[in-house]
């Protein structure tokens, strides 16, 4: 018998055996190297007169006492401070900023700012001034698809100011990026519309209501196992197995192909109506959210978007300016796809919780750590989201990028709040580091921080859930359109593994003590997950162009994780009525029940397929059709077919790249999800 069909070499072939990939500590010791540059173009040396913004993150006061202070509170050993207390304690003193912004302008640079509490200064100047003055050497490189200005070496704080100045920022940033995974499934625009101001909110969405049956999308998403006839080349083909989404042409509320969840249907599914009906709805709490660029339509939108989903109205404010629409072509639109998920998914978990959206001016790391501070330091805000990552081998790989942003974390904590981060969409990140090294995301990988990753989760015709396992989805097409097409399996045609929730070991920060229990002597990642596939994703409605009409969207990843996690962290504090502190290291004491265990998943309807041409028939199994495994052979699949190309693939569920799901802790799912029932009397005591 010949063999019609070979696992092929697409996106995928970068995820080789994992002995294969070396993780970026053990490729480059641990430390030091230009591990990110090293795998960027580099395009030359910037322009002399080109201005370069740049950061001098000033010296804490008594950091030993915030470290024992940090590392007391994480064991349970001592209690929160206020923002007050700690910036009494530990903010740097005016005298030591004075002296910074002296020197910067004997420099000739430009002080732009100096931050609230005295965390840095900001400035400006020509390229070749910052060069001198700072020891290094800026060219501009490319990395998968975008530009930063970097130096392969460190920049020296100079020996005027190492008594006050911790670290020079800004000037190595590859920036971050948010971390949104979409499949394209959207309901045009027109289909929902936007009430006038006559008509106020009472006005429903055009031809739209909420009900059981859901607003637009499927709220089940896998169905009985099909069996489809397929012929075309000079061959004929049959594939059986499970069915993901509904028929495509449904256009009943509720049906529209192939699925996607509104907040009902997450409300139902993990019994958050329980927490509802004792008053614990996020009331009295603030969630902070931290996004570059923001939405100018957002408060119009999350408007809309509570009306539609028979949400209460929110309370919402902004601090600084959006810049970006959904519509806009511009490079950085899709933080206002990000923007409208994080807001209006922070609504949809604690409903009566206010939502604080603080845009920062830029996608830097700077900019963005500076949106957390100013969040941080805003009366009322419990827990900080932030829906962006990178990688966290870091720009020249050590450790002196992340200091002034740890420490910053290190006085959040201090004062009770939690700060929150998506781990990343791509699984263990080699297909974005191009093969060579695997690399979980930063900064949710600082032991202060609170790394959120992602599962799929797939509810039954009762919105219950069916089954939860990690997200990692690889795509095989098998039909094009309606038939095989010529030659009827074409290895281009197996798009491997597309994305999937970030996890593992850190590169670049030794094992906390709360994480004692794992394996490995570093950091692991992420602490815990929740809902981020989109192929299980969730509904946004949005601005979708400039006549004001909505769309309504299914989206994912885990900038979905993470905010609906931290919106149950706001309901978790309302319960406590006091802060909380930051998450992790609450969430590895938990009572059994408070988090439920994300296991791998199997089904006896995995798809399998035959194809007979002239040379005889071939038998295709689960396995080939699901490639690459990737040393991880238990998994779902499902028969999908794309309502916005008619072709018909073989979908997976629980393929995290190289990444293992099993019982208790792992890199692809963490501890597992809440039972938020049980998770947020557990946490808060009550």
């Amino acid at each position: 018998m010949k063999s019609v069909y070979r696992a092929p070499l697409a996106r995928a072939s970068f995820l080789m055996a994992s002995c294969l990939i070396a993780t970026a500590a053990s490729a480059a010791g641990g430390g030091g190297g230009n591990r990110l540059l090293a795998l960027a173009d580099d395009l030359g040396p910037v322009d002399a007169a080109k201005p370069v913004e740049f950061t001098l993150w000033m010296k804490l006061r008594d950091q030993p006492g915030l470290d024992a202070l940090v590392t007391a509170q994480q064991a349970g050993n001592a209690g929160f401070l206020t923002s007050e207390q700690v910036s009494a304690l530990h903010a740097p003193g005016a005298k030591d900023v004075a002296r910074a912004t002296a020197f910067l302008k004997s420099q000739g640079f430009t002080v732009e700012r100096v931050a609230q509490d005295n965390l840095f200064v900001r400035a400006s100047g020509p390229a070749k001034r910052v060069q001198n003055a700072f020891r290094v050497d800026l060219h501009q490189y490319a990395f998968h698809g975008r530009t930063f200005d970097a130096s392969p070496r460190n920049a020296v704080v100079p020996a005027e100011l190492t008594s006050v100045v911790a670290a020079v920022g800004g000037l190595s940033d590859p920036r971050a990026e948010p971390q949104i995974a979409r499949v394209g499934h959207t309901v045009a625009t027109g289909t929902v519309r936007r009430p006038s101001d006559a008509e106020g909110l009472q006005a429903k969405p055009l031809k739209l209501a909420v009900g059981t049956d859901g607003l637009i999308f499927s709220a089940e998403c896998l169905f009985a196992p099909i069996t489809l006839d397929f012929s075309g080349g000079g061959a004929t083909a049959t594939y059986e197995g499970n069915r993901y989404g509904t028929p495509i042409g449904n256009t009943a509320p509720g049906t529209v192909s192939p699925c996607g969840y509104q907040p009902s249907d997450i409300q139902t599914a993990y019994h958050l109506n329980e927490l509802y009906h004792e008053g614990l709805t996020g009331s009295g709490t603030t969630v902070a959210i931290v996004d570059a660029y923001g939405s100018t339509t957002i408060a119009a939108d999350l408007k809309a978007f509570s009306a539609a989903m028979g949400l209460p109205p929110a309370n919402l404010t902004i601090i600084g300016t959006p810049t970006e629409s959904n519509y806009s072509t511009d490079e950085n639109a899709g933080w206002a796809s990000e923007t409208t998920l994080d807001v209006e998914w922070v609504h949809a978990i604690a409903p009566g919780a206010k939502i604080l959206l603080v845009v920062a001016e830029s996608d830097s790391t700077d900019d963005l750590f500076t949106g957390v501070a100013t969040a941080a330091l805003t009366p009322g805000v419990s827990v900080i989201s932030n829906s962006w990552s990178t990688f966290d081998i870091g720009i020249v790989g050590d450790s002196e990028f992340y200091q002034p942003y740890d420490n910053l974390m290190k006085e959040i904590g201090a004062s009770g709040k939690s700060v929150n981060f998506a781990t990343g969409d791509s699984g263990n990140n080699a297909s974005e580091l191009g093969g060579l090294y695997t690399s979980t995301g930063w900064p949710g990988s600082s032991p202060y921080a609170t790394g959120v990753g992602g599962v799929s989760a797939v509810l039954d015709k009762n919105k219950q859930i069916a089954f939860q396992t990690s997200w990692g989805t690889n795509l095989t097409e098998v039909a094009d359109k309606v038939s095989l097409g010529s030659p009827p399996i074409d290895p281009i045609n197996n798009e491997g593994f597309v994305f999937g929730g970030t996890g593992g070991e850190s590169d670049v920060y030794p094992k906390p003590s709360w994480q004692h229990g794992l394996p490995g002597n570093r950091r692991q990642t992420p602490d815990i997950s929740w809902l981020a596939d989109p192929y299980t994703g969730v509904e946004i409605i949005y601005t979708a162009d400039s006549s004001g009409d909505l769309a309504i969207e299914v989206i994912g990843g885990t900038s979905l994780a993470c905010p609906m996690f931290s919106a149950l962290w706001g309901i978790a504090t309302q319960s406590a009525h006091h802060p909380l502190g930051q998450a992790a290291p609450r969430l590895y004491d938990l009572p059994y029940g408070a988090i439920t265990d994300v296991t791998n998943v199997n089904s006896q309807d995995n798809v399998t397929g035959t194809l007979t041409d002239s040379g005889g028939t071939d038998i295709i199994g689960e396995w080939e059709l699901a490639a690459p495994l990737q040393g991880l052979p238990t998994f779902v699949s499902a028969l999908y077919n794309s309502p916005y190309s008619t072709r018909w693939f073989v979908l997976t569920f629980g393929l995290d790249s190289t990444l293992p799901v099993g019982p208790g802790w792992d890199p692809a799912t963490g501890l597992g999800t809440p039972y938020p029932p049980a998770f947020v009397h557990a946490v808060s005591g009550k």
